[in-house]
């Protein structure tokens, strides 16, 4: 799992309660098919950006137990445990885009079969969990993929381009222009670009600044630093 600070984000959450949230999810009885911590990010981080966001009690069952209602863990100090993490990663995201901070996402290196975790273009994968819980809470609640904006429009497209290809319907062809118009190398340039598209929607919707960023030098990069 990995997720940097930020100055908005220097007293919230650390990378331990960040593991220690991801642990809590996976432990909710599985027939409940909760998000992980990356999914849920997602899913927060779109909550963020509507004009209206839905009551606590709504999206929260949603993380829980996508569809149904009751995601337990089976132990009630464990559900308020997680619950009060949740509440205070959504906190953390609200408060970062609020200050124009560029949001650093949770997400999880993806690795081979040896597991080795993989360079380049392929690290890109590791941002599949949070662009599916951003589309599945832009899908349950308006604010979003109805907008007539073309500025949101063009930051959903950079964003949904992350989708696992099961989830691509119709976007498909968009995300496969994407790709050969406007390439990404490696995870670090696909952070880059999510944070900006993900500033974008909210200057629109919520009226913040957007962030000043630096732009992430690239695998080549680093290496010919170095």
């Amino acid at each position: 799992m990995n997720k940097k600070q930020t100055k908005a984000q220097a007293e919230e959450l650390t990378d331990e309660e960040l593991l220690e949230m991801d642990e809590l999810l996976a432990s909710v009885d599985e027939k409940f098919e909760s998000m992980d911590a990356a999914e849920a990010d997602g899913f927060m981080t779109a909550l963020e950006l509507m004009p209206i966001e839905p009551e606590e009690q709504e999206w929260i069952e949603e993380i829980l137990a996508p569809g149904a209602k009751g995601g337990t863990t089976g132990e009630l100090a464990k559900d308020r445990r997680l619950r009060k993490l949740i509440e205070r990663r959504k906190k953390e995201i609200s408060k970062t885009l609020k200050e124009s901070e560029p949001l650093d996402p949770i997400y999880f290196d993806v690795e081979d079969e040896e597991g080795n975790v993989l360079e380049g273009k392929k690290a890109i994968a590791a941002l599949e969990p949070f662009a599916l819980g951003f589309l599945e809470a832009a899908q349950k609640w308006p604010g979003l993929l109805e907008s007539d904006s073309d500025q949101i429009a063009s930051a959903l497209h950079g964003i949904l381009r992350h989708l696992p290809k099961y989830a691509l319907g119709d976007f498909a062809p968009i995300k496969e222009e994407l790709d050969k118009n406007v390439p990404l190398e490696d995870l670090p340039a696909a952070l880059s670009d999510l944070a900006c598209c993900i500033a974008s929607i909210a200057q629109v919707t919520k009226g913040y600044k957007l962030p000043s960023l630096n732009e992430p030098l690239s695998d080549e990069e680093e290496r010919e630093k170095a």
